[in-house]
């Protein structure tokens, strides 16, 4: 290898990560995206300073309050963590690949992970994904120099990395898991953990332990929300098996880390497990990797079978993954290799360019993959209008909504600043199962003369023709779907239908909105709620 072959690497790789970083960041300036609910209830946490929060650990919140305390509350300024964090996981996998294998691995690794679908799309968005995958990447760097170096330094930073990553998500646990089973299988990573008579071990819980411990003592003094939850997140529903949900789970993958190198993925993960000894890197190194990466695919691929599974549950596989891909990729099928990453560069484009036009996403037929980032402000607008009009002479004196996405876009596009009315939220179950039902429940008032506005959403009617609307809820509640309408109309001594909101979209999609004025609310104390 030449000499200077080490520093052009690392100068491509910088090129790449800044260049192509600085070119997310304009198109985030000029996305004309509204925010999704998500990101919505995200930037809602991030006005207060928690330890934790209903359905997520705290990270999320703090790193939204970063970006904007310091450029406003813009959609772009929202999301800018993303196109910022993504380098600098993309980095730490290149030194990450470098140290394991070599430096031309560690180059093609990082533009894997900097160049798969996934990182395209969660560049345009914030998520819980992205402080999580930075943190796993930051501990697979720190077991790999401890397992060749065990001293305090390396366990510390470990440490470090697993308890941060657990305040971003607690899908990093399936960290945990693999360094257990490296622990059983690897000699060098047990050897490492044990060293210094099981300190090396003891510390990286230690400080594990310490970061964790502020969000624990929360969720002990919230009834355990967050962990009950993901618990409940998982919907686990045993025999019978879901085999299409499987199968879904996995044709979703193709538009995470991409089709080729999905293939490559699937292939050197059969070929390692085959013959784990790979002589030019020191006994069972990669089979210690492919850990990394079987154990969250393995996780969520059982939780898809037994009952669903997102696209985007299994994401931190393709940490080590990029870097085993790389390597079994560059040996064996190097031109297949650079191919499947200039396909995932061909996804992303296209994907860019519908964000940014959305002439071009109605044109493609892509308006339903965007249609939950539309239209959010004249929605909040055409609302405002009905609730400062008031209903039979009377003044509303809320807002309430059944749906937690509404609830959030609603108020971040500024529905009580521009009404004066408070925004609340209709509980549907005896139950908080949402922050918002937990932090802005609708109670009953002393006025029960006045009229509240509720903004009621059907999932299930959107993208029927108007002129079906009716039809399509009435056989919805044929079926039962609509019980809770029932119980809406149980809370009221008075609810009387108003004209619906229907909100185009674009591509022949529209967000429709059953509207109420409800009088004398007095919530039912049924046991079934």
């Amino acid at each position: 290898m030449p000499r200077n072959a080490d520093t052009d690497s690392h100068k491509k790789v910088l090129y790449l990560l800044i260049g192509l970083g600085a070119l997310r960041i304009i198109g985030l300036l000029l996305s004309p995206a509204n925010l999704h609910g998500d990101e919505a209830q995200y930037w809602a946490w991030s006005q207060s300073f928690e330890f934790g929060y209903f359905s997520k650990p705290p990270m999320i919140a703090w790193v939204i309050a970063a970006t904007t305390s310091l450029f406003g509350n813009a959609e772009w300024a929202v999301r800018l963590s993303s196109p910022l964090i993504h380098p600098l996981t993309a980095y730490l996998i290149y030194r990450t690949g470098r140290f394991v294998f070599d430096e031309r691995t560690g180059f093609w690794a990082a533009c894997l992970y900097f160049l798969m679908p996934a990182v395209w799309l969660s560049s345009a968005i914030v998520s819980t994904d992205v402080v999580l995958l930075f943190w796993w990447a930051l501990g697979l760097n720190a077991w790999a120099h401890l397992r060749e170096t065990p001293n305090l330094k390396w366990a510390a930073l470990l440490g470090l990395a697993i308890g941060f990553g657990m305040l971003s998500k607690y899908a990093m646990l399936f960290f945990l898991i693999a360094l257990a089973l490296c622990a059983v299988f690897d000699t060098k990573t047990r050897k490492a953990l044990l060293s210094r008579r099981g300190i090396t071990a003891g510390l990286i819980a230690l400080i594990a332990l310490i970061i964790v411990a502020p969000n624990l003592y929360w969720n002990a003094t919230n009834d355990f929300a967050t962990l009950n939850h993901t618990a409940a997140n998982a919907n686990l529903k045993g025999v019978p098996f879901h085999p299409l949900k499987l199968i879904e789970f996995w044709g979703s993958q193709i538009f995470v880390f991409g089709p080729l190198t999905l293939g490559l993925l699937v292939m050197a993960l059969y070929v390692n497990l085959r013959k784990p000894t790979n002589k030019t890197v020191g006994d069972k190194t990669v089979l210690a990797l492919s850990l990394f990466v079987l154990c969250p695919l393995l996780v969520i691929s059982a939780e898809a079978l037994l009952s669903r599974a997102n696209a985007n549950w299994a994401v931190t596989a393709y940490i080590g993954g990029a870097i085993l891909c790389a390597h079994y990729g560059l040996k064996m099928f190097e031109r297949l290799t650079k191919t499947g990453i200039w396909v995932n560069v061909g996804m992303g484009v296209i994907f860019t360019i519908a964000g940014l036009l959305p002439l071009v996403a109605d044109n493609i037929g892509a308006t339903n993959a965007f249609k939950r980032v539309r239209g959010w402000p004249e929605t909040t607008a055409r609302v405002q209008v009905i609730a400062k009009a008031g209903h039979e002479g009377q003044a509303f004196q809320a807002i309430a909504t059944d749906n937690r996405l509404v609830f959030y876009d609603l108020l971040y596009y500024g529905i009580e600043q521009e009404t004066g009315l408070p925004l609340r939220m209709w509980l549907n179950t005896a139950h908080p199962a949402h922050h918002a039902e937990k932090t802005a429940p609708l109670y009953p008032t002393q006025d029960t003369d006045a009229p509240i506005l509720i903004v009621n959403y059907f999932k299930e009617c959107q993208d029927v023709p108007s002129s079906q609307t009716d039809l399509c809820l009435e056989r919805l509640h044929a079926s039962g779907k609509l019980a809770y309408i029932e119980k809406l109309r149980a809370d009221f001594t008075r609810l009387e239908k108003l004209p619906a909101l229907e909100i185009d979209l674009g591509g022949g999609k529209f967000r429709r909105l059953n509207l109420w004025a409800g009088y004398g609310y007095t919530p039912t104390q049924q046991p079934s709620r």
